[in-house]
């Protein structure tokens, strides 16, 4: 049986919202997902949500393992988007590359810089490292399961691209309204829920046109040799 599904020509656009959709709920929110709760917190103060800060805040360990099983739920989401029938080979895939970026050395850019920094500058740079070694890790491991270096690369270099950009410009655009790290009010909260979010939605829907394209490539060069 084929893996890839036989599908009518792609459509870029529904390809793009449904992909930014499911990053955005699957990825964006469960990155965040302790800010939230503490966002939440402060409007209700709820003893299920105060368990579950508890809970997350206990080990870090706990925040990459809701990451992780969420990622999955991206990944099938993925498949169904992009015709792409394997996906537990994309989820494995995206844990291994959240893992490895999670405890990669770029992920903790800030401790480089000390205290030569300002605080929301030394903020930025950290969030920066960290989506970035996570995506390009994602986006090598999809280009890997399609056995495709060129696939490998340029969804490494387009998904971490869009998403880091996106992530400065939610900072640079917080800054703008008085919401700066450092400045108290959950300022630190406010700013990672929304800029985690933002990244994944325009991260997720490059990644998706990307991966969808490369699948459908992939067929057609197994339609012309079989």
């Amino acid at each position: 049986m084929s893996t890839v599904e036989v599908q009518k020509p792609l459509n870029y656009f529904r390809v793009a919202w449904q992909s930014a959709l499911a990053a955005g709920l699957c990825l964006g929110l469960p990155a965040g997902l302790l800010l939230w709760l503490i966002l939440f917190q402060e409007i209700n103060h709820s003893a299920v949500i105060e368990q579950s800060v508890t809970l997350l805040q206990a080990n870090g360990v706990n925040k990459i393992i809701v990451l992780a099983v969420c990622s999955l739920m991206w990944s099938f989401l993925l498949g169904r988007i992009s015709g792409y029938r394997p996906w537990w080979k994309t989820g494995f895939a995206t844990v291994l590359g959240i893992i490895i970026g999670w405890f990669s050395p770029l992920s903790n850019l800030d401790g480089w810089f000390g205290d030569r920094l300002p605080v929301h500058t030394l903020y930025a740079i950290s969030m920066c490292g960290l989506v970035w070694i996570v995506t390009v890790c994602v986006g090598l491991a999809y280009g890997l399961i399609l056995r495709n270096g060129k696939a490998a690369l340029r969804m490494a270099f387009t998904t971490s691209l869009v998403s880091v950009l996106t992530l400065v410009l939610t900072i640079i655009l917080f800054d703008q309204f008085g919401i700066r790290v450092g400045t108290g009010n959950f300022a630190m909260s406010k700013v990672t829920v929304a800029s985690l979010l933002a990244s994944a939605i325009t991260g997720g829907m490059v990644l998706g046109v990307e991966f969808s394209r490369f699948v459908r490539e992939k067929k057609y060069q197994s339609s012309a040799l079989s």
